[in-house]
């Protein structure tokens, strides 16, 4: 697969209030750099998912401003992918169907289709279950034909909203494993929500921990491993104590909320 540039995020003073209802997020304030793994951490309600949909262009912020490569997120849609708490496939379409969905919607000629789905099938580990549809897969399958379905437009920003969360911790530990080995295959920057502290500190190399009531950042942590990561550095003394801080960091916030 033909790498693609990751791209740049700047988030400036950020903030979100519904009508008639309490603030969301305010005042937050941060940039990722091309190949940045940011996780966001937090108590329920703090406005990470809130954060995600800014990112995508899905709502609009009240104040403040979001830029994806120097452009507003409606004007950066083609850069940008988005994966669900939930799988989200089309029941009717096998395995193969929902990978290429994106081309189809996109309406790409068939010459740019090629050999695309069949990679991507097979770095996803799902070649055999092309023509399986979803009600036939395991749950950590459908995750990974979501995956590759993201990965079909070559984003240069990958947005995922808890998309672990429902699986066993052996699946999901196995797909975040999956998920960097993804993004050496083909670059992006990320933007991960999730309430494990542990998943954080594995997949990402920035953890923002955030506040609620209104949602801010209230800290921020450096992972600083190298990639690629395996199953092996979580035994490591190192990732014990990153997720140690981390889980710190949180408990202090969250008395403060």
């Amino acid at each position: 697969m033909t790498a693609q540039r990751a791209a740049s995020v700047a988030i400036e003073s950020l903030g979100k209030r519904f009508p008639e209802g309490p603030g969301v997020l305010a005042n937050v304030t941060l940039s990722a750099q091309p190949g940045d793994f940011v996780a966001f951490i937090g108590p329920s309600g703090c406005g990470k998912t809130t954060l995600l949909r800014l990112l995508a262009g899905l709502t609009p912020p009240s104040s403040g401003a979001v830029t994806i490569d120097g452009v507003v997120p409606t004007e950066a849609r083609e850069r940008l992918s988005f994966i669900f708490q939930e799988p989200t496939l089309l029941p009717w379409l096998t395995t193969r169907r929902n990978v290429e969905l994106p081309l189809e919607l996109g309406k790409q000629t068939e010459d740019k289709q090629t050999g695309r789905v069949e990679e991507l099938l097979k770095l996803v580990g799902l070649e055999n279950a092309a023509e399986q549809y979803p009600r036939q897969l395991s749950g950590g399958m459908k995750m990974r034909v979501s995956l590759a379905r993201a990965l079909m437009r070559q984003p240069g920003l990958l947005l995922l909203d808890e998309p672990f969360a429902a699986l066993d911790e052996m699946t999901r530990n196995r797909l975040n494993e999956d998920l960097l080995r993804l993004r050496e295959q083909a670059p992006f920057t990320a933007f991960f929500v999730t309430h494990s502290v542990s998943e954080a500190i594995f997949l990402s190399n920035r953890v923002f921990v955030l506040a609620a009531n209104p949602g801010r950042i209230a800290g921020e942590i450096t992972v600083q491993a190298p990639y690629p990561r395996t199953a092996e550095w979580r035994e490591s003394v190192d990732y014990q104590r990153l997720v140690a801080r981390a889980t710190a960091m949180l408990r202090q916030t969250q008395g403060r909320s």
